[in-house]
């Protein structure tokens, strides 16, 4: 039998314990590094399908990595999957599909894996829907000695290139001196003058920076009452860029700009990052050419990335810089867009099953091709230390 109708039918045979597993996960909607009882089942069934399981890897009590070892030597393919909730709205993002995709993608590959050599990883990924779980993970190296990873996402198209922004989060406090605002206001140091003209100076140079990125900025701290002058607010300012290099020279300019504004009004400024930064997302090109052909092949119509797809941040854009991977996109529905209630029902309903099953298989089939073909790892690396020169 050929060696793809093999890994497709492999998953059909645990496509009910996949299928439970994402109902699982979809009734019971965790958020941000709380998602419990979405890494005990995950964690459960890959026990029960023969990967040695380790919880709380890196430091997270809800993350986990999973490995499927033949005992000797060769690659170590990475299958990323996801379990965290949007805040309010469920799994309206689709996460609850993205672990069984990624277990039932390895599970398929074992037979493949004992006849050629080389690990099987599945990770279990807290907290991407801000909390930045894999940049921790990768932090404390649970990504080290990956050769390509995968990771497919639920939408409304089927693509396997990506677009995302860089971003980061920064928070600018000043610091002057209260006092009453009618009675002796010749004695303060407003701290929300400042602020007020951060904000009016990002709105004036929007036109000069359009095409560079987004500087974006709200009031969080504005003082405690009209009649006296606060001795402290603050902004909170979120730069994005497609670039991340633009996006440092926007940071740094963000920073150039409070500093002035503290020295034109005799106050003292703090400039902080809020959350780490989620970076662009580079795709290696390889593994993207070989997931392709396996979507056309199990009949998925692929269409090309556009804005229309909706673009946001990912941290997997940070797990791109240093090791090569993707992320890609299964259709569940068409139309529809992310983070709505009405694409959380599809990803409860036979059509993100169905979508999860085409997932696993075409990514269980990429891997039948970078075991296989003897080039294929190669040019996979040759990319990566490609893109990494020319950003570098």
């Amino acid at each position: 039998m050929d060696e793809k109708e093999l890994v497709k039918q492999r998953v059909d045979t645990v496509a009910a314990q996949l299928t439970d597993l994402a109902d699982r996960i979809f009734q019971n909607p965790e958020y941000c590094f709380q998602e419990h009882k979405a890494a005990a089942a995950a964690a459960k069934l890959l026990k029960e399908l023969g990967f040695q399981v380790e919880t709380g890897v890196g430091g997270l009590q809800t993350a986990l990595r999973a490995v499927y070892d033949s005992g000797r030597p060769g690659p170590n393919l990475g299958f990323l999957g996801e379990y965290d909730a949007v805040p309010g709205m469920g799994h309206a993002c689709g996460h609850n599909l993205m672990t069984p995709i990624a277990i039932g993608a390895a599970y398929a590959l074992q037979p493949v894996v004992d006849e050629v050599g080389g690990k099987l990883t599945v990770l279990g990924c807290p907290a991407e829907e801000g909390g930045g779980g894999k940049i921790l993970m990768q932090r404390a190296g649970v990504f080290d000695g990956i050769d390509a990873a995968m990771l497919i996402h639920p939408a409304n198209e089927t693509v396997v290139n990506d677009i995302s922004y860089s971003s980061t989060s920064l928070k600018v406090d000043y610091y002057g001196k209260k006092a009453h605002a009618v009675t002796w206001p010749e004695e303060g140091v407003s701290a929300l003058v400042p602020v007020m003209q951060l904000l009016q100076t990002i709105a004036a140079i929007r036109p000069e920076i359009s095409g560079k990125g987004w500087i974006l900025g709200v009031i969080r701290d504005g003082g405690e009452t009209p009649v006296m002058i606060p001795d402290h607010c603050s902004a909170e300012i979120l730069v994005r860029s497609f670039s991340m290099k633009e996006k440092l020279r926007l940071v740094e300019r963000v920073k150039e700009m409070s500093q002035a504004m503290a020295d034109m009004t005799h106050t003292r400024v703090e400039i902080s990052v809020l959350r780490d930064s989620y970076e662009d997302i580079r795709n290696n090109p390889v593994i993207e050419e070989y997931l392709q052909q396996n979507l056309l092949a199990i009949g998925e119509e692929v269409k090309p990335r556009t804005r229309d797809l909706g673009i946001g941040t990912t941290d997997m854009g940070n797990v791109t810089h240093e090791i090569p991977g993707l992320q890609s996109y299964i259709k569940v529905v068409p139309v529809l867009r992310g983070h709505t209630p009405e694409f959380e029902a599809a990803c409860g309903s036979p059509a993100g099953i169905h979508a999860m099953l085409q997932a696993a298989k075409a990514e269980a089939m990429t891997g039948v091709d970078l075991l296989r073909e003897p080039e294929a790892l190669r040019r996979v690396k040759e990319e990566f230390l490609a893109m990494k020169a020319k950003y570098e």
